[in-house]
């Protein structure tokens, strides 16, 4: 099942960019690095989002901060179940989507729904929200009345201050239209929390790489890979190439 999601993988990149880099050695998920319109973005190809560990969430998190870079995983399932298009399943802050979401935001049409452990929410545009609502001239109560919840929860949505579960999305989005909802932009820098820097530090701005091709990575001016196995250094050489990085010996 792998190999078929990664060759569909590389079907709809090459019909939107180009790889540049793909590694097989690791068993729960691949790694891809591809350009479209000029943006290189890194790639975790795994059938099962969940079964993808903690600790190469935790390099991916890294590597796209210090190299700037998108990153995302491209994944069957989640949650025990299909990955629905159109919906973003985050763990770890890392984002993974389905193929045909992949694919959709290649063309520029970016998910509207967010999905954590097992709830799908929808972020909305609160003032395009208000807008819409004083325009059909309903009030807070009567929207509240609408979608089942209290006047304080439509308020909420209004000032921006939490999602909108995907039922509720739905019926607003039947009223309003889909473009009061904030779409999720897939192809951004992930920013790696206290703990994981934490967790990995082995020096100024420099940081253990568990499950990456380069064993380390820190930044001075420019990203440095540190390698310290000669198996590694191929695989790592042709990532610092991609991305302009300085190899050093750890």
């Amino acid at each position: 099942m792998q190999e078929k999601l990664l060759s569909a993988t590389l079907s709809i990149v090459r019909q939107h960019g180009v790889d540049l880099f793909i590694d097989v050695s690791r068993p729960y998920a691949y790694t891809m690095v591809v350009e479209h319109e000029g943006k290189k973005i890194l790639l975790k190809v795994a059938p099962n989002a969940d079964e993808v560990p903690t600790g190469a969430l935790r390099d991916v998190k890294l590597l796209s901060e210090l190299l700037d870079v998108p990153a995302l995983g491209v994944a069957s399932s989640a949650r025990g179940s299909v990955l629905r298009e159109g919906v973003v399943y985050r763990r770890d802050n890392v984002n993974f989507v389905s193929l045909a979401t992949l694919a959709k935001a290649f063309r520029g049409d970016m998910p509207m729904f967010l999905q954590i452990r097992g709830r799908r929410y929808a972020l909305v545009d609160g003032e395009a929200l208000r807008e819409r609502r004083e325009e059909a001239g309903l009030s807070l109560s009567a929207l509240s009345e609408m979608l089942s919840v209290s006047r304080e929860t439509v308020y909420r949505y209004e000032r921006g201050d939490m999602g909108v579960p995907e039922e509720a999305a739905t019926t607003l989005a039947r009223f309003f239209g889909t473009d009061i909802f904030k779409r999720i932009d897939l192809f951004t820098s992930i920013k790696a929390d206290s703990i994981d820097k934490a967790s990995r530090a082995i020096g100024a701005n420099a940081y253990k790489l568990e499950q990456s091709h380069p064993n380390g990575i820190a930044y001075d001016e420019r990203p440095i890979f540190i390698v310290k196995s000669e198996e590694r250094r191929e695989k790592a050489e042709a990532l610092a190439s991609i991305f302009g990085a300085e190899v050093v010996r750890g």
